[in-house]
């Protein structure tokens, strides 16, 4: 199957179309469609989010109403081994040029501690990060930290591990997937998703943020957008694409070319998760808030409902209150700290001036996963009987 490309002018054509269908009589007959469990067509699903006529209440209902029953989600937490990175990205507190940011690498022996304290407080499922590099010694250092931190989290047992580390190249995957069990048809066995979150599919945005220099490991649009169609043919069945709200105003837009792209993965035939984190406040950063939680509800409502084989993935990035919100429609609450190797066997470590970005939830990992299966929620890879 050839890489995905994203046809612009069509999703902004898209986009006009939808706008033009939200504010007319039309977008009834959308919104009764849905609630009967119809399928749309992105164009109607992008119009529902953009309505002034349907209220965010109702999205939420028709999303909840899809997903009958108790919730049932996943979990991880997000494991930094590094906060370096050559990337330029203006929202990041990781950025190259933060001479504000407190520089922090784990070594492999703190990072198997890291793992194994997880394991113990009963997480079966990790994402492992670190910042972008794209030429020379740091690049092949940082894919081999990741390959290494990958073997032990697997043979640790955790079921699931997310690798975001950035765009690869096809010759990087054999690295980084070494040793990694494969099936016959050399498909890998265990499920290891692959997170590269194109942040806007807005190219003039994406310019604004991580900037156009040849030497930026984040600038270049094309070879971040087809990552996935490289790590599907280096036998990776897995994929979390991602889009930050907040730096493309134009949230509908993004929604569009989302929804286009989640489309391909799941043609390949790719597991998919879909990432929407919030802008938020970073160290080094003018950048500071994402959209309303409003917008957030109606977003992650309609691809609830719209792309259901996607599992749509909140953090605590979130307050508990939109946490909450969002549990029975969602396919995954991740808790955890953006700090490098940061977690003790009760807590974490929060610390800003070290960290990528701002977390609202500081509880422990324990009391947020606790609170939703006391409330009847159904949390995979999470065996909290088993912690130490």
């Amino acid at each position: 199957m050839e890489p995905f490309e994203l046809d612009v002018g069509a999703v902004r054509a898209g986009r006009m179309r939808a706008a033009a269908l939200a504010e007319s009589a039309g977008v009834d007959d959308v919104f009764e469609r849905a609630a009967c469990g119809a399928a749309l067509a992105d164009d109607e699903l992008v119009a529902l989010f953009l309505s002034s006529q349907v209220p965010t209440a109702a999205l939420l209902e028709v999303a909840r109403a899809r997903r009958a029953g108790a919730p049932r989600i996943e979990t991880f937490s997000p494991l930094y081994l590094t906060n370096e990175c050559d990337g330029a990205c203006r929202m990041c507190g990781m950025r190259g040029d933060n001479a504000e940011l407190v520089r922090e690498t784990a070594d492999a022996a703190v990072v198997d501690e890291q793992l194994a304290i997880l394991h113990r407080r009963g997480l079966r499922a990790v994402a492992l990060l670190t910042g972008e590099y794209r030429y020379g010694p740091r690049r092949d250092a940082m894919i081999a930290r990741a390959a290494a931190a990958l073997r032990t989290a697997l043979a640790d047992g955790f079921v699931h591990v997310l690798v975001n580390i950035g765009a690869l190249d096809a010759e990087d995957y054999p690295r980084l997937l070494a040793a990694v069990p494969r099936d016959a048809a050399g498909r890998i066995a265990p499920q290891i998703t692959m997170c590269t979150f194109q942040e806007t599919y807005d190219p003039a945005v994406y310019v604004r943020f991580m900037g156009d220099d040849p030497g930026n490991p984040r600038a270049d649009f094309p070879r971040r957008l087809t990552n996935f169609d490289r790590a599907a043919d280096a036998g990776m069945w897995s994929a979390n694409p991602g889009v930050l709200l907040g730096l493309n105003p134009d949230v509908g837009y993004e929604l569009a070319a989302l929804l286009a792209h989640v489309r391909h993965l799941l043609a390949r035939g790719l597991t998919v998760y879909v990432s929407l984190p919030r802008l938020r406040r970073a160290n080094g950063t003018a950048y500071q808030a994402g959209p309303s939680d409003d917008t957030l509800v109606r977003v992650v409502s309609v691809l609830s409902f719209g792309a259901p084989e996607a599992r749509v993935v909140i953090s605590t990035r979130e307050a508990p209150e939109i946490q909450r919100t969002l549990l029975p429609v969602i396919g995954v609450l991740t808790p955890g700290s953006p700090g490098v190797a940061p977690y003790t066997e009760t807590g974490a470590r929060f610390e800003l001036e070290a960290s990528q970005f701002e977390v609202l939830d500081h509880r422990p990992i324990e009391a947020i996963l606790g609170e939703h299966m006391a409330a009847g929620a159904t949390i995979g890879c999470y065996e909290p009987s088993r912690c130490a």
